[in-house]
């Protein structure tokens, strides 16, 4: 069985991009510390015991025993597809943000796991739903201990959508 054991830093080689094996992983599956996956290569252990609360991205590169690594792919699933012209769009991740709800942002829809009770919400406030199947990246939260900076900087290029916009608010200077 594979063991994956810790999540690797550095960017791959082609040669150890080549290697790695790819593990498709759902949302609630790539928020869990421990699990087992079946891969057409046979059982896959991931072990994260330094992680918490924050969920595997899609395209984290995990390493482990021998040399193994493995990239993580988020899986296609049932999701819900919210759309709205952008002031209700932001009216809508207030609403979901409010209630802790995993958000995935795009600059003209939302992705939120199914749930009738939000989307009555959000029907509501006057936004479209549809049911998808789509990969689902949830924003991470802002306290979930990733960073993209090192040292005071800041890396624009590999920040989310939601850092980028909090990056941006707060490089403005305060209007008076």
């Amino acid at each position: 069985m594979l063991k994956l054991n810790r999540v690797h830093e550095q960017p791959l080689s082609a040669e150890e991009a080549a290697r790695a094996v790819r593990i498709r992983l759902t949302h609630a599956e790539r928020v869990k510390t421990r699990l087992v996956a079946m891969l057409p290569e046979g059982p896959v252990a991931i072990v994260l015991p330094d992680r918490r609360h924050s969920p595997l991205r899609d395209g984290t590169v995990l390493a482990g025993e021998d040399d193994a690594l493995a990239i993580v792919e988020a899986a296609p699933e049932p999701v819900t597809r919210v759309n709205a012209a952008p002031p209700l769009l932001m009216r809508a991740v207030y609403h979901l943000a409010n209630r802790h709800v995993p958000i995935q942002l795009a600059a003209d829809h939302l992705l939120i796991e199914r749930d009738p009770v939000l989307e009555r919400m959000l029907l509501s406030l006057g936004a479209t739903v549809e049911h998808v199947e789509l990969p689902f990246d949830a924003e991470p939260g802002a306290y979930d201990g990733h960073s993209h900076a090192h040292a005071g900087e800041i890396d624009t290029q590999s920040a989310t959508i939601g850092e980028q916009l909090s990056i941006a608010a707060h490089a403005r200077p305060v209007q008076r």
